[in-house]
Formats: structure tokens, C-alpha cells, sequence
């Protein structure tokens, strides 16, 4: 027992070391923990366990992942889905399903093997893909609402997807696919009825007690995932129809807080697991069919999504950027290779092909997010065969030539603020914000606003004219900070142009590239405090005066919002 603890202590602190590393260099650590597998596999560091030791942990770290899904999965989610975002999703899906099943024929897979190989190369990581969107403060612009949206799409099929493969496990017969429908339904329904006359009144029983609401959450889990594998489906499934069942507690934020560092510790043992079934031996023979299914992901999958969107009708600058979201495998991919694995429905040539294929496109297709506006100047020539005459997006229809006026670029809390003050000294302003519902609410206002990306050229000359004074952005993106920079040099009158840093060092960057000024918002914050401090409004500071101006403010502000 003691060789066996020191050999999960060696392979957790090799895992902790390269997790570091990876999330220093903003990779997905769930790649590092399949790197750490594959290097114990290969060098044989595990002396005393085998991958079979950690699979229960693994089932579990599947099952807690399943589980924490469809706690944080709300059915009213479906009306945000926009028809797109449907659209987009679900063609996607039929799409690369056929075009990938075709290409895993050629490569000599058998039928059952190109199925779910090809299934699994569909699906997009919302993990990666919604991290790095936040990241870039992107998620309320056209194209992260259409790439959130479909990836719900997505999510909602994968895991019908999981249910079927996990039912084919059992005796397969022709029916089976419906009558595996027949039963997923019937189970959802009674999942569905348990939390509205069941569920809520006994975990509200549960709740006096923090720790005995937490013991009864995982008991839950874990009983009727039980229940459901003694009904001939899978303990995932299972578990993922338990949280369901939890989705719409008052309880259910504080238990997916619980749940959470769980679903981590224990899909680190099932990537670590995984890991060890791919030494590097058995990555040779695969290299040629990995190559061009990478291919296929991050060159492949894009150019079918961009057709798509194309048809019905966005610019290529949003085709472009919804679409490269699509170029990598998904973590739900990894889940159900395991799960086809384990009922003996593929082979390992699959699992080996599928995991190399995922580590390969997560990594390289980060990097294409992070710098999409560069790629999308490289390309956008190329582009124009995805653009249809008949647009749905006009960003700027009945707006004329502007002339004298001043860019702001954002208007999120900092930019109304900036707004406000360049109206009161009565500066011509031309709004640049890719959130519909800012646009929409300054439309109404009549405050001339361009619905897109300042990144994309169109839309940056259109929001020049023919002589702006000035360009101000307070979006934070270094990328496309660095891109308005450089064009702005290409203007003909010399326009200041004013960017916005959270960083010291990133902002000396851009005044060496240019900017007239930079604005970092932690440090005109410790201005402010200074001035209340030292000047004028010390004392409304101190009676109170100024709390209360503020607290108006911000009510304002929200009401703005709402």
C-alpha cells in the first residue's frame, strides 16, 4: 500500500509542476495532467500502479464532471439560444460528423470505429473556448453570443450522444436507439418532476446544516447514479440526470461551490489515467491519421462553420471569428471515447488517434483565438467567397460620413462615464461597441453608434471618416489595442489615439507604439482616493455626503442597465 501511495505522490506532484507551467504559458492544464500520463506510461515511473488502479477515481472524476453539468444547466437557458447560434450548431454537427466519418474511412478505420471517431471530432471545448473569450472581454459581442449559443447546442447533443453509447454497451439490436429515446425521455421527465414537488422541500431540510447539505448532494449523486446503472444505463449518466434534478434549488450555487474542487481532483486522475494508456510507442503508428485529422479540426472544421454562417448571411469578419472557435476537440470528446471504450464499441487505435488529435488541436487552436484579429487581417482577401451580397448585419446603415468628431471605442462602465463628459462639452462622438443591447440603448438615445469590432479594418475606416480628433478606447485588449495603434499610423491626419491597460509595463508598450495616453484604471482609482483625501471633498467624504452621491450614482447606473 505504501508503493502505491508513493507512486500517485510522484505522479500528482510531476502533475502540480507541468500544471504550473501550462497555466504560465495560458494552456489548458487538462492537457498538462494527459502529458504527465503519457510520460509515466513511457518512462515507466509507475512501479507499483497501473492505469486500472486509478480507474475508479477516474469513473468518478467523469461522474462528478457529468454531475456538476447538469447541476449548472438550467432548461431556461434553451430560450437565450438564438436561432443562429441553432442553426450554426446543429449544422455544424451534421456536417463535420459526415465529412470527418468519410475522411476516417480512408484512413482504414472500421465503421463503428469512424462513427465515433468522427462524432467525437464535432464537438468544440466550451472550457477553452469560454475562458479565453472572457479573457479578451468578448463574450457580449455578436460572435460570442452565436459561439456561446452553439456550444450549448453542442453540449445538449453530447450528451444525448453519451446516453446512446453508453446504452449500445448493452445487447445492441436494431431498436435500440429508440428505444434508448423512449427511456432517456422518461427519465428526464421524472428527474423534472422530482425537483419541482420533491426535491426542493428536502434539500430546504438539508440546508440548516452546511455540512449535512453537502453530504446529502453527493449522496444523491451518487445513489441515484447507482439506480440508474441497475437500470442498464451508465453511472455517468446517471449522475448528470442527478444534478439536473438540482439545477433549479435555491441550494444549487452553494453545492456546485462544494462539488467543484471534487470534479477537479477527480478529472485530474481521469486525464492521468487516460494519459497512461498513450505511451509514446503508441503514438508512432498514428502520427499520419493524427496529422490530418488535426488538419481536418483546426483548417476543416472552421471552413464549414464559416459556409454556414456565410449562407445565412454575416460578415466574414464574425463568420471568421465564431468559426475558428470550432478548430479544437472537446473535453466532452475524451469523456465519450472512454465511455465507447469501455463498451467494447471501438478500438484503442481510436482512443490513441482521438487524445493525440485533442492535445494537438486544444494547444495550436489557443493560440489562433488569442490572435484572431492578426490572422483575420492575414486572410480576409481570401475570405470573401463566405460573404454573401444580402446581409444581416449592417453595422452602420443610415449613419453618414462623420467628420470632426471623437472615436470612443466601449461604453461599459468606464466608457459611459467618458461619454458623459465628452457630451457635456459638447464633442461630436461616435460610439464603436460590439453588445447588442449597449447599441440598441444608445440607438435609442440617437447617439451614433457602429455595431461592431474596432479590430476589423471596415469598421475601424468607417469610424474614422474623413477626420476624426480623436480615438479612445477602453476596451483592454492588448491585441486589438496594438492593431488601432498601427492603423492609426496609416491615417493621413495624425489622430491621438487613447488605449486602455491593466497593466504597467503593457502600457509603456503601447507609448512606445504611439498611444497619446494610457489609461490604467487600479492607478486613476488611487488618483481619485488621493484627491478625496487631500483636497476639496475630504470632509463630504466624512460626513457621509459623498457616500450618498455615490450610492445614487450607481442606482442610476443599474437602472441604465436594466
Amino acid at each position: 500500500m505504501t508503493n502505491i501511495f508513493a507512486d500517485i505522490a510522484l505522479i500528482l506532484a510531476t502533475a502540480t509542476v507541468l500544471a504550473a507551467l501550462f497555466s504560465r504559458f495560458k494552456q489548458p492544464v487538462m492537457i498538462s495532467f494527459l502529458f504527465v500520463g503519457i510520460l509515466a506510461a513511457s518512462a515507466g515511473l509507475l512501479k507499483h500502479t497501473s492505469g486500472v488502479s486509478l480507474s475508479f477515481f477516474s469513473e468518478l472524476g467523469i461522474a462528478f464532471t457529468l454531475f456538476l453539468i447538469g447541476l449548472e444547466l438550467r432548461f431556461s437557458d434553451i430560450k437565450q439560444i438564438g436561432q443562429a447560434a441553432v442553426t450554426v450548431g446543429v449544422a455544424q454537427i451534421i456536417f463535420t460528423w459526415v465529412v470527418g466519418f468519410g475522411i476516417a474511412k480512408l484512413l482504414s478505420f472500421g465503421t463503428s470505429d469512424a462513427i465515433v471517431l468522427s462524432l467525437a471530432l464535432t464537438f468544440s471545448s466550451t472550457i477553452v473556448i469560454v475562458k479565453l473569450l472572457g479573457e479578451k472581454k468578448q463574450l457580449d459581442s455578436l460572435f460570442g453570443k452565436i459561439t456561446v449559443g452553439y456550444l450549448l447546442v453542442q453540449d445538449f447533443i453530447a450528451i444525448a450522444a453519451l446516453i446512446f453509447v453508453t446504452s449500445l454497451g448493452r445487447e445492441f439490436k436494431a431498436s435500440q436507439f429508440f428505444i434508448t429515446a423512449l427511456e432517456g425521455t422518461f427519465l428526464v421527465i421524472l428527474i423534472l418532476l422530482l425537483n419541482r414537488f420533491v426535491l426542493q422541500k428536502l434539500f430546504d431540510f438539508f440546508a440548516k446544516n452546511s455540512e449535512v447539505l453537502f453530504l446529502a448532494s453527493i449522496s444523491w449523486a451518487l445513489v441515484f447514479a447507482t439506480l440508474y446503472a441497475a437500470s442498464g444505463f451508465s453511472v455517468e449518466i446517471g449522475a448528470f440526470l442527478a444534478g439536473l434534478g438540482l439545477a433549479n434549488l435555491r441550494e444549487q450555487a452553494q453545492i456546485a461551490a462544494w462539488v467543484r474542487p471534487l470534479r477537479d481532483f477527480f478529472i485530474t486522475l481521469f486525464f492521468l489515467s487516460l494519459g497512461l494508456k498513450l505511451p509514446l510507442a503508441s503514438l508512432v503508428p498514428v502520427v499520419g491519421s493524427v496529422s490530418l485529422l488535426s488538419i481536418f479540426v483546426l483548417i476543416g472544421n472552421p471552413a464549414i462553420m464559416m459556409a454556414i454562417l456565410g449562407f445565412l448571411g454575416y460578415r466574414r469578419r464574425t463568420s471568421f471569428q465564431v468559426s475558428i472557435t470550432s478548430g479544437q476537440v472537446s473535453e466532452f470528446s475524451f469523456i465519450l471515447i472512454f465511455l465507447a471504450s469501455r463498451a467494447r464499441l471501438i478500438s484503442d487505435s481510436v482512443v490513441v488517434t482521438t487524445s493525440a488529435t485533442a492535445i494537438i488541436t486544444i494547444i495550436l487552436s489557443t493560440y489562433v483565438i488569442t490572435y484572431s484579429s492578426k490572422i483575420y487581417r492575414w486572410v480576409s482577401p481570401y475570405l470573401k467567397i463566405f460573404e454573401r451580397k444580402n446581409l444581416v448585419e449592417k453595422p452602420w446603415e443610415g449613419l453618414e460620413e462623420f467628420s470632426d468628431h471623437v472615436v470612443l471605442i466601449g461604453v461599459g462602465r468606464l466608457g459611459q462615464n467618458i461619454l458623459k463628459g465628452l457630451k457635456k462639452r459638447e464633442f461630436k462622438v461616435v460610439v464603436v461597441d460590439f453588445n447588442p443591447e449597449t447599441v440598441e440603448k444608445l440607438q435609442s438615445e440617437e447617439i451614433p453608434v457602429i455595431y461592431g469590432d474596432i479590430s476589423d479594418p471596415e469598421i475601424f475606416e468607417r469610424a474614422i471618416g474623413k477626420s476624426a480628433k480623436m480615438i479612445i478606447s477602453t476596451v483592454p485588449d492588448k491585441e486589438d489595442n496594438r492593431t488601432m495603434l498601427s492603423e492609426a499610423k496609416n491615417v493621413g491626419n495624425k489622430v491621438p489615439v487613447v488605449v486602455t491597460s491593466a497593466e504597467s509595463s503593457e502600457a509603456l508598450e503601447f507609448y512606445k507604439e504611439g498611444a497619446a495616453y494610457v489609461i490604467i484604471p487600479r492607478i486613476l482609482s488611487s488618483h481619485l482616493i488621493e484627491k478625496f483625501l487631500m483636497g476639496d471633498q475630504f470632509n463630504d467624504l466624512r460626513d457621509g455626503s459623498l457616500r450618498k452621491e455615490h450610492i445614487e450614482e450607481l442606482s442610476n447606473q443599474y437602472l441604465n442597465l436594466t
